[in-house]
């Protein structure tokens, strides 16, 4: 069971795929050793011009069982291992290191990610060792007998048990899944099937080759060939389908984001599941060398944006991939301006149209976050005294203007840390760090102050004043509670006359 992954690598993940490589290549160079040992066998040489075509061919073309980001494949290069156990029956090491050297060159030179061609590379060498063995503790004198095919069965069986673990331990680091959920995916047993069928071809080359004219021999390269290029269609249908639904759910899910941090995860998730090879990413530059890419719709503070995927080599791969980006690309377009006119509709829902301040439900949100997190913070509860009279001397006009002059002198009189918000009509309210002893009390005092000086306005000039209730925050306060106090100690400070600040003590 191959691995045919293109997320991006934990540590852990490149830790494990390079150790299964490590383990492979010491497994080379002990075949190495076992084959000197046993004289040099020149045999090699003859097993490698058969090996090194057929193995690269039928390393690169696997048959596809389940789905293109963790699915299984089966692969047939064990077939050319088994008939090379059951050719030079006497020989395994030079088996075992004509497969090997026939083979590791097709897995590290596959268009995959580094990662995915080390631990492919390293799984099939300490598969193809453990099927060896067993193959040639269980094999019989004579190659072409019944007992024979028990013995590439059972080393078939070998291999693929603990290629499945090896890969079901790699997909498991990578995606932070269980080990047994990975081996017990319905694909698995239906892999192992296949594979069993697949490896009994070797077999059967071999004891062809052994007791047939070599003319009748040459003849099972046509099933073999048949096979590999159905298995070839196979996996390429399973992928062009399983990369169109996966393009289906983008587009489903691009319909469904509601802020641009979420569209951004949705592009890159589906994106890397679409691509043959690589992760696509949403950066703030176009693409560079080596690199496939469109642009976006500028992101919330109007930086150009793109989507950029790493080129492949392969002509039909990069041709597939180009399509994607565009694709996406479009789908993402009606996003981004879906998602920035639900955001700027969401602001607008939480500002004062007319003096561009927070409006009650904007403040009562921030107020609830602040208590909810223990914040030290206060409330003022600023309303105005004398507004209806500018209202009915001056008009409605000049009442709008007056909110607007007192919004800016709010503004710059509570600081840069505080949030000035206007509930309604003409009431106003602040939230404002209390870290320090006395300092709101000197807020709502300069509030006062800043309020009580005339407006020049369109109209003329005019005169209000304000009365204002300050309200610390407690622990285990609600906002409800704590906006109330604040206003019960606003209409405190009306009753004692106006133009003045009360703090909230002893329950007012």
């Amino acid at each position: 069971m191959e691995s045919s992954r293109r997320s991006r690598r934990p540590s852990a993940s490149v830790l494990v795929d390079t150790a299964v490589f490590a383990l492979g290549l010491a497994v080379l160079a002990g075949a190495l050793l076992a084959w000197r040992g046993a004289g040099s066998d020149p045999a090699l040489l003859t097993a490698l011009v058969i090996a090194l075509p057929v193995g690269w061919v039928l390393t690169r073309f696997p048959l596809m069982v389940t789905g293109i980001n963790s699915g299984i494949l089966v692969p047939f290069a064990p077939v050319l291992l088994f008939f090379l156990l059951t050719a030079h029956h006497a020989r395994p090491a030079t088996a075992l290191l004509a497969w090997t050297l026939a083979t590791l060159p097709a897995h590290l030179l596959d268009p995959r990610e580094w990662t995915s061609r080390l631990f492919n590379g390293g799984s099939s060498v300490l598969a193809g060792l453990a099927a060896t063995l067993v193959a040639v503790g269980l094999q019989p004198v004579d190659p072409v007998t019944p007992r024979q095919l028990l013995a590439v069965l059972a080393g078939a069986g070998t291999y693929y048990l603990l290629d499945a673990v090896l890969s079901a331990v790699s997909i498991a680091v990578e995606h932070r899944r269980r080990v047994s959920g990975e081996l017990l995916q319905p694909g698995t047993l239906v892999g192992g099937a296949l594979f069993l069928v697949v490896a009994s071809l070797g077999y059967l080359s071999a004891a062809v080759d052994l007791s047939m004219p070599g003319w009748v021999t040459n003849l099972t390269v046509l099933p073999a060939a048949a096979v590999v290029v159905a298995a070839r269609g196979w996996r390429t249908a399973q992928q062009r389908r399983a990369q169109q639904h996966e393009l289906f759910q983008a587009s489903v899910r691009m319909h469904t984001v509601t802020t641009d941090g979420e569209l951004v995860t949705a592009l890159e998730q589906h994106g890397s599941a679409l691509l043959s090879r690589g992760r696509l990413r949403v950066l703030d530059r176009p693409p560079g060398t080596g690199e496939d890419g469109r642009p976006l719709p500028a992101g919330p503070r109007g930086a150009p944006r793109w989507l950029v995927a790493p080129a492949s080599a392969n002509r039909d791969a990069a041709s597939f991939d180009t399509s994607v980006v565009e694709a996406l690309a479009l789908i993402a377009a009606t996003a981004v301006h879906r998602v920035a006119q639900a955001e700027a509709a969401e602001a607008a829902a939480l500002l004062d149209p007319l003096t561009g301040l927070g409006n009650r439900r904007a403040f009562t949100q921030r107020l609830a976050a602040a208590v909810a997190a223990d914040a030290a913070v206060a409330v003022l509860f600023v309303d105005l005294d004398g507004f209806k009279a500018v209202n009915d001397t001056l008009g409605h006009a000049a009442g709008d203007e007056l909110l607007v002059e007192v919004s800016r002198r709010l503004r710059g009189t509570v600081g840069a840390e505080a949030w000035p918000a206007r509930l309604g009509g003409d009431e106003f309210a602040v939230l404002l760090p209390d870290r320090l002893p006395g300092v709101v009390e000197d807020t709502g005092d300069a509030v006062v102050t800043a309020l009580r000086e005339p407006f020049l306005l369109t109209a003329g000039p005019a005169t209000i004043g304000a009365s204002v209730g300050i309200a610390p925050a407690a622990p285990g306060d609600a906002a409800e509670a704590l906006l109330a106090r604040a206003d019960a100690a606003m209409y405190a400070a009306k009753r004692a006359g106006g133009c003045r600040s009360v703090l909230a003590v002893d329950g007012v």
